[in-house]
């Protein structure tokens, strides 16, 4: 198990190291380009340049995992990362902007096929404590992505600002050096279809597609819910910036309350995605942010755990050999739905309200499960309603025979 907690370690320092420095390259950006008539536009191509990786390539590269050693291709990852973020640096500091945001893009690149390879190998590294390793990982995954932005911003006073680059590759190296000596053995069967095949698994698998449907949804919801606190906070708290700010921090670092809240409650997919609706009903009807901050915590910590649960799924659903595969699709799955999110909520906060936004948003995330349920008391049942069972209720910790087990053999 100490393999595994220096695993997640260094797992966690490249995940910060790709998301520190995007603060500094869009102020960069913006200087740039903020007095001319693209500025916007190129404002948007920067901040899209951190996700576009993920919708257009994890889906594929993420098979990479199921055919090498996955400690080979962590270890990889985490020079190809150090190796970018230095040239990114040195492009910010001889003020080629452009050629930074691409190095940055390029070591977001090269990390995707790490976090499919990682939660892939957890069932045979970490055994019956799979569920909390697990759960770790998607902790520190989900967490990356706000703490790592949060602390770039924090280095953009002006006299840390040259440091942003520098501070990013030295936590970079620490991953490298961490992961150093990890045995992590690819699938002892090698598929040789890789990308096909592994569609053709998910797809024919119920229980896979569910847990991919989940988690589109799950994060389509957290990022509409964090836009909308913009105009929550502008135009119906009338705080202004200040309570934004403390609206997207408690969301955010409420993930990092995932692991506790997994010891104090029996958590379901469908439970905790009620959970979320009825902490964002409840936000959307606060008259002042104060009572909304610790119900937007509990939610971003109910995340993460929903969607560690379905992480899990996935784990027991898809053969080893095309696992690390359809994590990969996971995460093309997910990113995708934060920027549809993110072209949406906007659009519904304008024309709807902000309050009655978040309703929708609210209702948006029980409408699977309340359908599902629906379709189900009205048919026969089948063969796969206990899989789909196990896919609502997540992994058994206790190493219960994987989900769709009858199928997959």
């Amino acid at each position: 198990m100490r393999g595994v907690r220096r695993l997640l370690t260094a797992y966690a320092c490249a995940s910060l190291a790709i998301g520190l420095p995007w603060p500094l390259l869009l102020v960069l950006v913006w200087d740039r380009y903020g007095d001319g008539p693209h500025a916007a536009l190129a404002v948007g191509l920067a901040g899209a340049a951190r996700m576009a990786p993920y919708v257009l390539l994890s889906w594929a590269i993420g098979s990479l995992g199921d055919h090498v050693r996955r400690d080979r291709l962590v270890r990889a990852t985490m020079a190809l990362r150090l190796a970018f973020l230095v040239v990114a640096a040195i492009a910010v500091a001889s003020d080629r902007v452009e050629l930074g945001v691409v190095a940055a893009a390029l070591a977001v690149t090269c990390g995707t096929p790490a976090y499919p390879a990682i939660a892939a190998s957890l069932p045979e590294l970490a055994g019956r404590r799979r569920a909390r390793a697990t759960e770790a990982l998607v902790t520190i995954e989900v967490s990356a992505w706000v703490v790592g932005p949060a602390l770039g911003g924090l280095l953009l006073v002006q006299p840390l600002r040259p440091w942003t680059l520098v501070v990013a590759s030295a936590l970079a190296a620490g991953g490298l050096v961490l992961s150093a000596g990890i045995a992590i053995p690819g699938p002892a069967e090698k598929a040789t279809d890789a990308v096909a095949g592994m569609l053709r698994e998910v797809l024919g698998c119920p229980p896979a597609r569910a847990a991919l449907g989940y988690a589109g949804l799950l994060n389509l919801v957290g990022t509409a819910t964090a836009i909308t606190l913009l105009p929550l906070s502008e135009d119906s708290w009338h705080r202004g910036d200040a309570a934004f700010g403390l609206a997207t921090a408690c969301f955010g670092f409420g993930a990092l309350g995932a692991p506790l809240l997994s010891r104090l409650v029996a958590a379901t997919i469908p439970r905790g995605l009620f959970a979320i609706a009825g902490a964002l009903v409840l936000v959307a009807a606060t008259p002042v942010p104060w009572p909304a901050l610790p119900l937007l915590a509990l939610a971003g910590a109910t995340g993460v755990m929903v969607e560690s649960l379905m992480t899990g799924t996935l784990q027991d659903a898809v053969p080893d050999r095309y696992r690390a595969g359809a994590l990969g699709l996971a995460d093309t799955v997910m990113v995708g739905a934060c920027l549809l999110g993110s072209l949406v909520a906007p659009a519904l906060a304008r024309s709807a309200g902000a309050r009655p936004a978040l309703l929708v948003v609210a209702l948006a995330a029980t409408l699977p499960v309340l359908a599902s349920r629906l379709v189900s008391a009205h048919r026969p049942a089948t063969p796969y309603d206990a899989a789909r069972e196990r896919t609502a209720a997540g992994p058994d910790p206790r190493g219960a025979p994987p989900v769709g087990a009858a199928r997959l053999g």
